[in-house]
């Protein structure tokens, strides 16, 4: 056997397998194809040379270009984008940069539109297709208002070779002028402004009816109808923003501001305005309308989410008319809730009774009431005292990434008790006291929340003649506020129409034995219009803890004074 036949076999009978080793190098470039392009057209250029299949980034005179297809290691495709100047093509990997030795030339065309196919007039805020040559290059569409020397930026929504679709800015006439910008090596020019073409802009101004009302409430949603009424985008009262509710082209629903200066009770008059177009106009609405500071809280057109909802925004305060996102609840919602909560630990060593204060006075009143909504078992959806619950908090996010312990409300996969001790009594309408107390609610014609109205009967357990007995409890299910709700499923708009009362104790919270009209701080309203129900699985119980809450609160301005309860 031959020396050579000898290292075959042994090589064959190795456990290992070699092969050549490949060493990185800079890439080179030996030629490219074609040399000259035109800008906005991405053409494809071929570059070939060696150690191409390794470049990372690509430019042409000076300007990233996109890299189409490492064809293999001697063979390159690019995209001349728009981006493109005239000027070498470099390659670069890890190892270094090429240059090629001859230049690339960019042409620039100047785009060129068909204005026999210009729509006679289009919605301001609408949508245009322009068609023509070259439309690839252009980077800004200019409207001019028919006597301006200087028009706006149209948003390009899309563009190709043949067309290009942007959307119509503010104008302020009724006609505007084209013109067209594009890149010129470095430089950017616009088409001749005398030589545009023209166009009718529809201008879809607010046109209001007739008020239906004759004064503004504080707190309260009023409405506005009319015509092209989806343009506003903003109405103020006294130049204080108002909240838009919705709108639509034939009806906007705000709710009415605190002003600055405004008074309880009805001795107040304020401007009502609209803006409209992108807030480019305004109008007045009235000059000088009455307005009314009621003596207790409206909060009007509230939406929460549960714990699985598509906003993380599930906490609300009757106090403040705020929704606050999750992750303020730490800081801001209930601040003190975790010196004393922060594992299981805690009540192993601790005596701890549901609906009472787990922090000292000081801090219970420092803290507002809050309440929320999450999915509870059995497939139904409750509304929650953060006092009421070992476990509820934990399952709230501070985001819609429902994963990770440090993510959860508390800071981590622990059992907290929530502050504030607050409980929910459904207003049945099969009970004539019931249904009178709800009906003032639905209809606001509660006048005031307060000790007379709704007095507090500590011996015969009443409020406002209303009895609490077990049915006021620290977590209200939709088989109490929804009974039609069909349990686990989803329902989107479900009109529960269900008004609870709400019962905020003071620091001596209300424990399950005691009289649940003793300790009570102040009282208010949770007017549940409709909640779009949607069930995230959860074993075999479904809840609908992905929910959307829409509801109204009113609420009790100043604590109950014992002393005028007769």
């Amino acid at each position: 056997m031959t020396a050579l036949a000898a290292l075959a076999l042994a090589a064959a009978g190795c456990a290992e397998t070699y092969v050549e080793e490949y060493v990185p190098e800079a890439p080179v470039i030996e030629s490219f194809a074609p040399a000259e392009v035109l800008s906005g057209e991405d053409t494809p250029v071929v570059v070939t040379g060696r150690h191409l299949h390794t470049v990372t980034t690509a430019t042409i005179g000076g300007r990233e270009v996109s890299i189409l297809e490492r064809v293999s290691n001697t063979q390159l495709i690019l995209a001349a984008t728009r981006d493109a100047r005239s000027g070498a093509i470099e390659l670069t990997n890890a190892v270094g940069t090429a240059q090629s030795e001859t230049t690339m030339t960019v042409n620039y065309p100047v785009p060129v539109l068909r204005t026999e196919e210009l729509p006679a007039q289009v919605d301001m805020f609408g949508e245009l297709t322009l068609k023509g040559h070259y439309m690839a290059v252009v980077r800004k569409v200019i409207f001019t208002p028919d006597g301006a020397g200087e028009g706006r930026e149209g948003e390009i929504l899309s563009q190709d070779g043949a067309e290009l679709v942007v959307r119509v800015p503010y104008v302020e006439t009724s006609e505007a002028r084209i013109t067209l910008c594009y890149d010129e090596g470095d430089e950017e020019v616009e088409t001749p402004l005398d030589e545009a073409p023209q166009i009718d802009i529809v201008r879809l101004e607010p046109t209001l009816d007739a008020l239906s009302f004759s004064r503004l409430i504080v707190g309260r949603i009023t409405t506005l109808t009319g015509s092209n009424l989806d343009q506003i985008t903003a109405v103020k009262v006294a130049g204080e923003p108002a909240t838009i509710v919705s709108k639509s082209a034939a009806e906007l629903r705000f709710m009415v501001p605190m002003v600055e200066g405004f008074a309880e009770g009805e001795g107040n008059t304020a401007s009502l305005t609209i803006d409209y177009f992108d807030d480019f106009e305004s109008k007045a609405v009235s000059e000088s309308i009455p307005a009314t500071v009621l003596a207790f809280h409206i909060w009007e057109g509230i939406t929460t989410y549960g714990q699985r909802g598509a906003v993380a925004q599930s906490f609300f305060s009757p106090e403040t008319g705020k929704v606050y996102d999750n992750s303020a609840w730490r800081t801001e919602v209930d601040p003190y809730a975790l010196e004393t909560n922060q594992s299981k630990d805690y009540y192993k060593s601790h005596s701890v009774t549901l609906q009472t204060s787990q922090v000292s006075a000081d801090k219970y009143l420092a803290t507002k009431p809050y309440f929320f909504f999450s999915g509870a078992n059995a497939g139904t959806l409750a509304i929650n005292s953060p006092a009421n619950s070992y476990s509820q908090l934990r399952n709230f996010f501070v985001s819609t990434v429902f994963s990770g312990a440090a993510n959860r409300v508390p800071g981590g996969d622990f059992d907290c008790i929530g502050t504030p001790v607050l409980r929910f009594r459904y207003l049945d309408p099969k009970n004539a006291t019931e249904a009178a107390m709800a009906d003032k609610v639905r209809n606001m014609t509660l006048t005031r929340i307060d000790e007379a109205e709704f007095p507090v009967d500590v011996a015969a357990g009443t409020v406002g003649g209303v009895l609490l007995g077990r049915d006021a409890m620290g977590g209200l299910s939709t088989d109490k506020w929804a009974p039609t709700y069909v349990k686990g499923t989803d329902s989107e708009n479900f009109r529960a129409d269900a008004v609870l009362l709400v019962l905020y104790y003071n620091v001596n919270g209300s424990p399950d034995k005691s009289n649940l009209t003793e300790n009570i701080k102040r009282i208010g309203f949770v007017h549940i219009t409709s909640v779009d129900f949607k069930v995230v699985a959860s074993g075999s119980n479904n809840p609908p803890s992905g929910s959307a809450v829409h509801f109204n609160a009113y609420w009790q301005k100043s604590d109950y004074d014992y002393s005028k309860i007769q």
